[in-house]
């Protein structure tokens, strides 16, 4: 039996219009803590195990190529149409990559992706133009709503509009297992209102679809996984319930 490497994401790959899942952290080659299917260069990983994460990736997707960025917690959006393309399998230190938490574009067979281990891949298919874009929001990222700011760019680069796009929310740590200070719930409820957390425990979630909402996206074109990354450590890595040094799921679209 084939082990299976990742979750496609089929809200939006029903559409035909492209590729869409995230990794899972099973087979790969990757030693503890980064047990087994490690996707990123920048955890402290050894660099061959996770090329052959990469090339065992490469193999089951098809994915030859990424178009990535150096994630700060921000919300800076970067036009993925600009950017060069990189081989999936090359793992060069000294490749300098552009700093932000979200990229978008419309070159059809570009793949887009982030890295995550708790926080919040959104996916995002404006189904008119086509164009996409792919969103890592943590804590940081969804209080400077990089998510709108993402479908702002879009409208400014290609004339998205909120009301044409398929919004994905992929794996994340979950309200159960996110508790969080008082001082951030209170900065979150001011922002987003009291539905975005029970007690001390915050849902990322709630608070990035109601800036989805509120920006035009049609409720019923939004979907979320229903999996917490902090329950679900036999199927994905979760930075929290690993004590901070784990590996990486990666999250990707691609226009066909």
């Amino acid at each position: 039996m084939t082990e299976n490497l990742y979750l496609t994401i089929q809200e939006l790959t029903d559409t035909r219009l492209v590729k869409a899942g995230i990794s899972l952290r099973s087979g790969g080659v990757s030693d503890t803590p980064y047990r087994s299917l490690n996707l990123a260069t920048h955890v402290g990983d050894n660099p061959e195990a996770v090329i052959q994460n990469r090339q065992r990736f490469s193999n089951r997707t098809g994915i030859t190529s990424l178009k990535y960025c150096q994630q700060i917690h921000s919300n800076t959006v970067i036009n993925g149409n600009t950017l060069p393309l990189t081989l999936f399998n090359n793992i060069n230190p000294n490749l300098t990559t552009v700093s932000g938490d979200a990229l978008i574009t419309t070159n059809h067979g570009d793949t887009i992706g982030v890295f995550t281990a708790d926080c919040v891949s959104i996916f995002i298919l404006d189904i008119a133009t086509p164009a996409i874009g792919i969103v890592h929001a943590g804590w940081r990222g969804t209080i400077a709503r990089i998510v709108t700011n993402a479908l702002a760019q879009m409208m400014n680069f290609y004339g998205t509009h909120a009301e044409n796009c398929l919004i994905h929310l992929g794996p994340s740590i979950q309200q159960c297992c996110y508790e969080v200070s008082s001082e951030l719930l209170t900065r979150f409820e001011e922002h987003f209102g009291q539905d975005v957390h029970n007690g001390h425990s915050l849902s990322l979630h709630t608070a990035n679809v109601i800036q989805l909402v509120n920006v035009g996206v049609p409720t019923e074109f939004i979907s979320t996984s229903p999996f917490c990354t902090s329950c679900r450590t036999d199927m994905f890595y979760s930075y929290r319930a690993e004590g901070g040094q784990t590996g990486r799921m990666l999250s990707y679209i691609q226009l066909i």
